[in-house]
């Protein structure tokens, strides 16, 4: 089989499945991150109405925009970017409404985040930038040939056109660093 092939079956699968998925999230309201225990419940999904931008992003206080990803093989993207906040580095996709991140980005999104991230291998849905997406976690005294990679980014948000993929020890960590960086985009009241 062809390479241009296999691409077009995952091309295909993909935009199926990212298909059932916003008619799920459609059908169902928000989905819902961290909860129970007591913690803050964050809502993954929300439509707040807005458009954002990367000058939002580099006009943030205390973020830096440090890379610029190719989004033409990221279905329906208009941009991509790395960010770093509070030294911790954050991935932000655009798209050019929220139906479309919530269409084309969720399938993305969950491919590459939570403990059952594909960051390695054949896999992964998308190439560009899949580098900065992993992490290298090895026990104590172990050389760097014995590195198992997982993924750097344990959760997403999607606000408005934007999917925003945050750092983050546990979940609820990657949520509260999501929020935390949300705050920095709020306009001025």
């Amino acid at each position: 089989m062809s390479s241009g092939t296999q691409f077009s079956k995952k091309h295909v699968a993909a935009t199926l499945f990212a298909v059932l998925v916003a008619m799920l999230a459609v059908a169902c309201g928000s989905d819902s991150g961290a909860s129970g225990g007591g913690e803050t419940v964050v809502e993954r999904v929300v439509d707040d109405g807005r458009t954002y931008t990367v000058e939002d992003i580099r006009s943030a206080l205390g973020v830096k925009v440090v890379k610029d990803y190719d989004v033409d093989e990221l279905p329906e993207a208009l941009e991509a970017w790395n960010a770093i906040y509070n030294q911790l580095d954050h991935e932000i996709r655009f798209y050019a409404s929220h139906a479309d991140a919530v269409e084309h980005g969720t399938l993305y999104a969950d491919s590459v985040t939570g403990a059952d991230a594909v960051v390695t291998g054949d896999g992964v849905l998308w190439e560009e930038g899949r580098k900065d997406r992993r992490k290298c976690s090895r026990a104590a005294q172990t050389p760097h040939s014995s590195c198992s990679y997982s993924a750097r980014y344990l959760e997403y948000i999607i606000r408005g056109n934007m999917i925003l993929f945050c750092e983050g020890d546990e979940s609820s960590e990657a949520f509260a660093n999501c929020e935390s960086f949300m705050k920095l985009t709020e306009p001025a009241a």
